[in-house]
């Protein structure tokens, strides 16, 4: 509550020492100043709300701070004003390098080459004097500015070797400058792991202990060449000294070791290959002089005083071993006869050598003159027919382009008109064999329950089902009138008339789009015969170049769309239709029989008709078997092996074609497929089969299987007796037919006529195919079968016993 005045006392004075400038001139004093303010009576109490409000309060500045910014801002203006200054220096020193180094260089070549002028002509080596050193220094185009700046603060460097003040003063401005910091750009002199590595335990360390120039190391200075001087020059001067040592030239490399300059080494080479020595002198002239006297020529007198260049050089050559030539042996004036003789031969035999050479290549031009003659005569003859091929490729040229613009428009109607009749046909295949597959598990569903499985659904089907068979029964009374028939064999195809309707009506459409598909193309490019007539012209003309052309692996696929549109329309499943009697077929026999000058023998032409078949026809009816034909259906199976009855006799269909493979393939994928998911074989007790129903039901399985039996049978043109065997004995007999005649009865006439059906299809070829193990359950079943005849009284038992002996046999 009562305030206590706070007694000031006088401020001790401080004083800054400027121990760290660089200069003394630069210390201040600073002094603080005692601020006394007048005593104020103490009151013994105040309750004044503006107590102290008459008080003067001063702001101190801290004048340390102030002058430890000034310092700084001094000494960035020296260091700023030091590296200005550094900078300079260097440029300017790097220009009298550059300059002292391209002196130096124009220098040492004169004065190499006065070198070696002097010592070829014997003359005393000449110096360069050290005044002649530094003549470079008039020529420098250098600022002033900057070489008076450089000249002050180095005096010494510019006088020549610099003395120890000059030394004593540069280290004294080291040891300053790595006082005060590092500055950017610089670059310290000395190197500071020299301290560690010498004296790290020493706390005193002299001066000259850390510097790298004292006087205790060796008095040796170095050239700005050797300083200048990279490791790359170091490294590539030791590569080029070892691989001249690799390979011998030792004094070549010392003789010319030190020089840097390419220039001035092949000036020295130049030099040494133009000298030439009195000895080689001496050689060329004994063998001149000899070579005279041998033939009696008068021998020319000549000056021997030694010329400019006859003088011995001094140079390291060290002559190996005599001359190769020392000249003839007969130095004298006698000439022999026979050395005469024996060089006039061989000057004749050069002749001759020579005249013959001649003679063989006029021989050589003549030949070639004389077939180029023939040659072009050849060509005169042929130019007609070169004409004509001319002119028809031309042609041909033209109506390819046309032809095949043509035909890249219909295929795709084409494709789309098959694709459309083929759905309607795999769409009616498949209805008819779910239909079919369904009866059957009703039939076996009524036999197992009674008339109780006909309820809902099964009842509509079982009233529809009876509906056609009676139909297919009124209709067999009027058309097969006398003959036989067992329930079975039919094929239930028969569907609802809008069913029908709709179908026939998609077949009326594709057959209306078929008929007019080439109305609006012209006859050259919509009949197949005259598209095969300008090929065969082709082949009249050009035998060579249609077959290098490999045309006729491309005319199959040419008429692919021509054949397909036409095997289309036939409908070879539901009409009767022979390959050989269709339009394309009859165009393909006669193709080129209207064109005189071709054989009508020629290969092509032969197997034109083999091959349409195989790359186009065959490939449509793998199609056709795998989405439209029914196995179970015996019509359709006879339509398709009177349509391809022509296939065994092609030569070309054998087991090696890759598509009649895959249509065998098809074709027997099919069959299986039938006979695991259409022949069932129900097995009833005896009291059973006394039922009427169940006997029907059993009796109508039974020749199911038979018709299946004769559907494979009639493809025999096709597939082999092996697959056939496979299907007929091993998958219907053995496992269907056997067991139904095991199951029913055996001494009736129903299992007569059922053994009489089964032994009609079992010809000879599969008899042979078998032996008695694979008729060893359908053995065991006649015999079974002949014994019940036997005891019931029939005669057929002795029919069954002479089909076993055959068997057997």
């Amino acid at each position: 509550m009562f305030r206590k005045p706070k007694a000031k006392g006088a401020i001790r004075q401080r004083k800054s020492d400027g121990w760290d400038e660089p200069d003394a001139e630069n210390q201040q004093v600073v002094s603080a100043i005692e601020v006394k303010q007048p005593a104020v009576p103490r009151p013994a109490m105040s309750f004044d709300a503006d107590e102290g409000a008459d008080s003067t309060f001063k702001l101190k500045k801290d004048k340390k701070k102030v002058e430890e910014l000034k310092r700084q801002h001094k000494l960035e203006e020296e260091a700023e004003k030091l590296y200005k200054e550094e900078k300079i220096r260097k440029e300017a020193l790097d220009k009298i390098v550059k300059k002292e180094k391209l002196s130096k260089e124009d220098k040492k070549t004169k004065n190499e080459r006065h070198k070696y002028l002097d010592k070829y002509r014997d003359k005393s080596a000449k110096h360069i004097s050290n005044s002649e050193s530094y003549e470079y220094e008039e020529n420098l185009d250098i600022d002033a500015e900057a070489i008076s700046s450089v000249s002050n603060k180095f005096n010494s460097a510019f006088e020549g070797i610099p003395d120890s003040r000059a030394v004593f003063e540069a280290k004294k401005r080291r040891e300053r400058a790595r006082r005060e910091g590092n500055q950017d750009g610089y670059i310290p002199l000395d190197d500071t792991q020299k301290l560690k590595s010498k004296s790290e335990r020493n706390r005193l360390i002299r001066e000259d202990e850390n510097d790298d120039s004292d006087e205790e190391c060796t008095n040796k200075f170095y050239s700005a060449r050797e300083l200048l001087r990279t490791e790359e020059d170091r490294r590539r001067e030791e590569q080029e000294g070892f691989l001249e040592r690799e390979n011998g030239d030792i004094d070549e490399a010392e003789r010319i070791k030190g020089d840097d300059d390419s220039e001035n080494e092949e000036w020295e080479k130049q030099q040494i290959r133009k000298a030439v020595s009195r000895r080689e002198i001496g050689q060329l002239r004994t063998e001149k002089r000899n070579t005279s006297k041998l033939f009696g020529h008068t021998v020319p007198v000549e000056d021997d005083t030694a010329m400019d260049m006859d003088i011995d050089l001094d140079m390291d050559v060290q002559v190996i071993g005599k001359p190769e030539f020392t000249g003839p042996s007969n130095t004298g004036g006698v000439v022999k006869i026979e050395d005469i003789l024996a060089k006039l031969k061989l000057r004749i035999q050069e002749r001759d050598e020579a005249l013959n050479f001649r003679k063989e290549e006029k021989r050589k031009l003549e030949q070639n003159i004389e077939e180029n003659k023939s040659m072009i005569a050849k060509i005169e003859m042929e130019l007609p027919n070169q004409s004509t091929k001319y002119t028809m490729y031309q042609e041909l040229r033209v109506y390819s382009r046309s032809l095949l613009e043509c035909l890249n428009e219909k295929v795709g109607e084409i494709n789309s008109i098959i694709d459309k009749k083929r759905d309607c046909g795999k769409s009616r295949t498949s209805r008819l064999s779910v239909r079919r597959r369904q009866d059957m598990r009703d039939q076996h569903a009524e036999c197992m329950q009674g008339r109780n499985a006909r309820m809902g659904e099964a009842a509509g089907r079982a009233a529809e089902r009876d509906a056609r068979r009676g139909r297919r029964r009124r209709e067999r009374e009027f058309t097969l009138a006398r003959i036989n028939h067992e329930e079975g064999l039919s094929t239930d195809d028969e569907e609802p008339t809008p069913q029908s309707m709709n179908d026939q009506k998609i077949c009326d459409e594709v057959e209306a789009v078929a008929s007019v598909l080439f109305a609006d193309a012209l006859d050259e490019y919509s009949d197949l015969r005259k598209v095969f007539g300008r090929m065969t012209d082709w082949l009249a003309v050009d035998p060579k170049s249609f077959q290098d052309a490999y045309v006729y692996l491309c005319i199959p696929k040419l008429s692919s769309p021509y054949v397909r549109l036409q095997i289309l329309r036939a409908d070879f499943l539901r009409k009767e239709t022979i390959l050989t009697s269709m339009q394309w077929f009859h165009i393909a026999m006669l193709a080129g029989s209207e064109n005189a000058e071709i054989d009508q023998s020629h290969e092509i032409l032969v197997e034109l008709a083999p091959a349409i078949v195989e790359k186009v026809v065959i490939p449509f009816l793998i199609d056709t078997v795998k989405e439209e034909w029914d196995p179970m259906s015996l019509r359709q199976t006879r339509h398709l092996t009177t349509f391809c009855s022509l296939f065994e006799k092609l030569p070309n269909l054998t087991e090696k074609s890759k598509q009649f493979n895959a249509f065998l393939n098809a074709i027997r994928e099919r069959i299986c497929d039938c006979i695991s998911e259409d022949l069932f074989m129900p097995i009833f007790m005896p009291n059973a089969l006394e039922q009427p129903i169940c006997r029907q039901f059993h009796d109508r399985q039974f020749w199911t299987c038979i018709k299946l039996i004769k559907s494979i049978n009639a493809l025999s043109p096709l597939i082999s007796i092996a697959a056939r065997f496979e299907l007929v004995v091993e998958k219907c007999v053995n496992s269907q037919c056997v067991m139904a005649l095991r199951t029913g009865s055996k001494n009736d006439v129903t299992a007569e006529r059922k053994v009489r059906g089964l032994l009609a299809e079992l010809d000879d070829s599969l008899l042979k195919m078998g032996g008695r193990t694979s008729f060893r359950q359908l053995i065991g079943t006649l015999e079974l079968i002949a014994e019940e005849q036997s005891k019931a009284g029939r005669s057929f038992h002795k029919e069954i016993r002479k089909f076993l002996e055959k068997l057997e046999r």
